[in-house]
């Protein structure tokens, strides 16, 4: 047995696994920021999900606010998709497993397709109406642009975990 190739049984406690994903949501959102920052309204999701927690108008959200907000977001996203990925492992029979990193595909790829799915429909049908009304002009440009950043979020998120249990 090669001492330096993780096996399934290898794969990281779940307290270790979520600790990675938090990790990886970070580093996703970072990744998240670059087309963020490019498209028209690719900056005004943390705002509204500022001003939803804070009840302020999108216009009054304090920038480092709507900062924080964002990067915890990502945090809790990269929490919610490892949780998704061990209770999909914990109910199918696929064992097929990323070698060297022991982590099952099929729960993985079903974990970032829920996940991706999850921050789409939460945002762009559950928070936006709700608190984005002073952009509500700009909602299809803020709603495409969400659905562009959420993708590339959830791509670096399936990427960063392998990679960082890799690295172990």
């Amino acid at each position: 047995m090669d001492p330096f190739v993780l096996h399934i049984n290898d794969v990281p406690t779940t307290t270790g696994r979520v600790a990675i994903g938090a990790v990886a949501g970070l580093l996703a959102t970072v990744i998240m920021n670059i087309p963020m920052q490019r498209r028209p309204e690719g900056s005004t999701p943390p705002f509204i999900a500022a001003g939803a927690l804070t009840g302020q108008p999108l216009d009054e959200v304090d920038p480092k606010l709507a900062s924080g907000v964002h990067y915890s977001a990502g945090i809790l996203g990269g929490v919610l998709f490892t949780l998704l990925a061990i209770g999909f492992e914990s109910v199918l029979p696929f064992t097929a497993a990323l070698t060297g990193v022991g982590l099952r595909l099929v729960p993985h790829f079903l974990a970032t397709l829920v996940t991706y799915g999850f921050l789409v429909a939460f945002f762009a049908y559950l928070v936006f109406p709700q608190f984005g009304k002073s952009a509500n002009q700009r909602g299809e440009q803020v709603r495409t642009d969400w659905v562009i950043s959420a993708s590339v979020y959830v791509v670096a998120l399936a990427l960063w975990i392998p990679l960082l249990i890799a690295s172990l």
